[in-house]
């Protein structure tokens, strides 16, 4: 009777392993949830050394915030967690995906921060796989991500995802744990060459609230509970991504419509006015910028409300302008722009 009985949990054991966790994100998981962070980067040679800027090393940065989110997670009941690496060394990203699927993770979290070419991009960023589960999976848990950071007082250019030349996940570390059945989001906290970010990269004990803000949102996917923290996301409810019924590709194109008037010049204070409109069927609009110069130098990017298509601002025209020539920018959140119509005003 012992015998058959230990069977019998035995095999209730494995089916509950065979779950995707599609089927255990309603509830909270009666087998220990394995989580596996990656803190991304390591070792000698640019490439490993991520970005620099401002005097932060993002292979540093990357290992600071998982240690911080390893620390945190760990005070929630029934979970297990794993670093790929534990110090500044090279580990190849097919590496550290055979590593979790050596420990039956539920989830890799790939750390990361970022640079732009024009260091003009600021915000935080989720990418996550293209394709059915992985997909649904990673949106699910990337808008909660989003959320916790935002909480931060970091700007959200979203959740996205992006198709390589092959067909596959463009990412390595995406594309490697998606082939091994484990659902992969990368998450790009800040940008380290840009002031908006960086304020707040230099402010104190931002590094390890970083690490505070990723562990909650873990939590509160995998709806854990702390014994430690006193924290209960047992029975937290959160809106779960559709499946798509194909590979999702990113888009491609510049947002459709970027059109503006000016409504109004004030020649005291050199304020012209301008109400935009911009819209994107495929993602969404997330910043602009303007010129008084019909274009030759842009101002620095601006965050646009996305939830609106039409939007007023003010733009200065310097003393020196007699007659301005006012265009703006669209930029959705795959940085592509539309530019607009062009309005001459006299200024004098």
């Amino acid at each position: 009777m012992k015998r058959v009985l230990a069977c019998f949990i035995a095999f209730i054991m494995a089916a509950c392993m065979s779950l995707e966790m599609s089927d255990i994100t309603g509830f909270a998981a009666s087998k220990p949830t394995v989580v596996v962070i990656d803190p991304g980067h390591g070792g000698t040679g640019d490439r490993n050394l991520g970005a620099i800027y401002n005097g932060f090393v993002e292979k540093d940065l990357t290992l600071q915030v998982a240690n911080a989110m390893k620390t945190e997670l760990e005070k929630y009941d029934n979970v297990t967690v794993y670093l790929t690496r534990t110090k500044d060394a090279v580990n190849s990203l097919e590496d550290r995906a055979k590593f979790a699927q050596s420990v039956n993770a539920d989830f890799v979290f790939s750390i990361h921060f970022n640079a732009s070419s024009e260091h003009d991009f600021y915000g935080s960023e989720v990418w996550t796989s293209a394709f059915g589960n992985f997909y649904q999976k990673g949106q699910t848990f990337g808008l909660l991500e989003s959320a916790e950071l935002a909480e931060l007082g970091l700007y959200q250019k979203g959740v996205k995802s992006k198709i390589g030349s092959t067909g596959k996940d463009y990412y390595g570390i995406i594309r490697h744990c998606v082939s091994r059945g484990i659902p992969c989001d990368i998450i790009e906290h800040c940008y380290l060459d840009h002031a908006y970010d960086v304020q707040y990269l230099k402010g104190q004990d931002f590094i390890n609230s970083l690490g505070v803000a990723d562990a909650t949102a873990v939590a509160k996917y995998f709806k854990l509970k702390s014994s430690v923290n006193g924290n209960d996301f047992s029975n937290l409810t959160y809106n779960t991504v559709s499946k798509p019924s194909k590979r999702v590709h990113q888009d491609i194109t510049d947002p459709e419509v970027c059109d503006i008037k000016v409504l109004a010049f004030d020649s005291e204070s050199r304020n012209a006015l301008v109400e935009m409109s911009a819209y994107d069927s495929q993602s969404p609009v997330i910043y602009f910028s303007y010129s008084y110069d019909g274009g030759k130098t842009f101002s620095t990017l601006q965050m646009w409300d996305s939830s609106k298509k039409t939007q007023s601002f003010n733009v200065k025209i310097p003393t020196s302008s007699r007659l301005s020539n006012i265009v703006c920018r669209a930029y959705n959140n795959y940085e592509l722009y539309k530019q607009s119509n062009e309005v001459a005003i006299e200024t004098r």
